[in-house]
C-alpha cells in the first residue's frame, strides 16, 4: 500500500465515513485539500487552521494520517457533510464499551496464513529488548485475501458497524495508488482505540495496550482471562509505556490533566485490552491548529510503535517486511471550532476490487512468546476477516 500525495481534488465521489456509538459522519466530494509546506505537526496544524479560517467552510477537515507522520496524509474539506445521531448514543468519546459487542461469526471458517517469519521477527525483537536497546516494540504482519467478486464497501462498513457497535468504524477512499497496480483503494476498519478527542477544549485519549484473546464460549473462563490480564506484570508493563508517553504529551499541551493510576479492562468481540482514560483541557480551546499540533505530537504512541519511539521505529523498519502505509495511522476529523475526534486505523485493511489486505500487530516486550504473539495477531485479523468472508458466496482465499 502506497500513501498518495493527496486526495484528487477533482474526485466528486470521494467518500469518508466515521461512526462512533454517539454519531455517524458521512462526507462526500473534495472541496479543498490540505497541502502543508511540509509534513510535520506544525506545518499541518498551520495548513488546517488556515484552510478552515480562509475558505469560508466550517469544515470539518476529514481524512487519515499515516503511521509515518513524515509522509503525506490524506486531509481535505469535503463538498457535502452529513451528521446523524446513532441509536443508543451515550458513551462515545471513551472510545470503547464496558461490555462486549455481539457480532455475527463468519458463514464459513477462514484459515488465515501461518507466518514463521513473524515468529522469527518476534524472537529477534525480544533479543533486542534483552540487550537493553529498547523496552517495547509493536510488530505487525499482513495477509492478502482474494475473493470471487468485488467487495461492496458500503456493505462492509455496515457489517462492521453491526458486529462492532462500540467501535470507531471508518472508511476513507484513498484514490488510485500508482505503484500498487490495484486501482482504487479504500481504507476500512473498526477500531477500538481513541487517540484524541476534543469537545470545546476538553481533550480525551483512551490508549489500549496489553491484551489477550477472549473465550466467549465460556463466560467463566472469560472472567478468568479478564482478571488475569489485570494482574499480568507483562501486560501492565506494556500498558504503562503507553500511558506514560500519552500523559507526558497531555502535560505539555493541556491543563487539569488526569492520568489514572491503574487501567481498566476493555472488551471487544474478539479480544480483551487494558485501557486508561486520560483527560485534560486545552488552554486554546476552539483552535483546530492547536489540536492538530497535539495530535501529531501524540502519534505514534507506544501502543502502535514502541518505547523509546525512535529505536522502536528503527526495529520496525528492520523486522517488518511490508509498508504500513495508513495501517496504525490516524483517521478522523477536526472542525473550525477545534472540536475533533481521531482513532487509530486498526482492525481493518485496504480494499481494492476483489482484493483485501489485512493488518494486525502485537506489542513485544521482554516476556513475549513468539507463538502467543502470532496467535494474538490472528485473533485481531478476525474483526475484518469475518465481514469480508460473510460478503462472499464462496470462501475468500489467502
Amino acid at each position: 500500500m502506497v500513501v498518495p500525495a493527496s486526495v484528487d481534488p477533482r474526485g466528486p465521489h470521494a467518500t469518508f465515513e466515521f461512526s462512533t456509538p454517539e454519531y455517524r459522519l458521512t462526507a462526500r466530494g473534495v472541496a479543498h485539500v490540505v497541502a502543508p509546506e511540509a509534513w510535520d505537526g506544525s506545518s499541518v496544524a498551520s495548513a488546517v487552521e488556515s484552510l478552515l479560517t480562509h475558505t469560508g467552510h466550517d469544515g470539518p477537515v476529514v481524512g487519515c494520517i499515516p503511521f509515518d507522520t513524515g509522509r503525506p496524509a490524506v486531509l481535505y474539506i469535503p463538498e457535502e457533510v452529513t451528521w446523524r445521531q446513532a441509536a443508543g448514543a451515550g458513551h462515545a468519546g471513551e472510545g470503547v464499551a464496558p461490555t462486549a459487542a455481539q457480532g455475527t461469526g463468519p458463514s464459513t471458517s477462514l484459515e488465515l496464513p501461518d507466518s514463521p517469519g513473524y515468529r522469527e521477527a518476534v524472537a529477534r525483537a525480544v533479543e533486542r529488548i534483552d540487550t537493553g536497546d529498547l523496552e517495547k516494540v509493536v510488530l505487525a504482519r499482513t495477509a492478502v485475501l482474494e475473493a470471487d467478486e468485488d467487495f461492496d464497501i458500503d456493505r462492509l462498513v455496515a457489517d462492521l458497524g453491526a458486529a462492532n457497535p462500540h467501535a470507531y468504524v471508518y472508511r476513507t477512499d484513498l484514490g488510485t495508488t500508482g505503484d500498487s497496480g490495484c486501482g482504487e483503494e479504500t481504507l476500512v476498519g473498526a477500531s477500538p482505540e481513541l487517540v484524541l478527542r476534543s469537545r470545546r477544549g476538553a481533550v480525551t485519549s483512551f490508549p489500549l495496550a496489553g491484551s489477550v484473546p477472549r473465550d466467549r464460549e465460556n463466560p467463566a473462563r472469560d472472567r478468568e482471562l479478564t482478571q488475569g490480564l489485570l494482574n499480568s506484570p507483562k501486560d501492565r508493563a506494556e500498558h504503562a509505556h503507553v500511558v506514560r508517553q500519552v500523559g507526558e504529551v497531555f502535560h505539555r499541551y493541556a491543563e487539569n490533566v488526569v492520568v489514572p493510576d491503574v487501567p481498566s479492562v476493555v472488551s471487544t468481540p474478539v479480544i480483551l485490552h487494558l485501557g486508561s482514560r486520560i483527560t485534560g483541557r486545552l488552554p486554546h480551546a476552539g483552535s483546530p491548529g492547536a489540536f492538530m499540533k497535539m495530535l501529531y505530537d501524540l502519534h505514534p504512541t507506544p501502543a502502535v510503535c514502541g518505547w523509546p519511539t525512535a529505536t522502536a521505529r528503527e526495529v520496525i523498519a528492520e523486522l517488518e517486511d511490508f509498508d504500513r502505509g495508513m495501517y496504525s495511522g490516524l483517521v478522523g476529523w477536526v472542525d473550525a471550532e477545534g472540536n475533533a475526534e481521531w482513532a487509530l486505523s486498526l482492525r481493518g485493511g485496504v480494499v481494492s476490487g476483489s482484493r483485501a489486505q489485512l493488518f494486525a500487530g502485537a506489542g513485544i516486550v521482554a516476556e513475549s512468546v513468539p507463538e502467543d504473539e502470532h496467535r494474538e495477531t490472528a485473533t485481531k485479523f478476525a474483526t475484518f476477516a469475518r465481514v469480508l468472508q460473510n460478503q462472499q458466496r464462496h470462501p475468500v482465499t489467502v
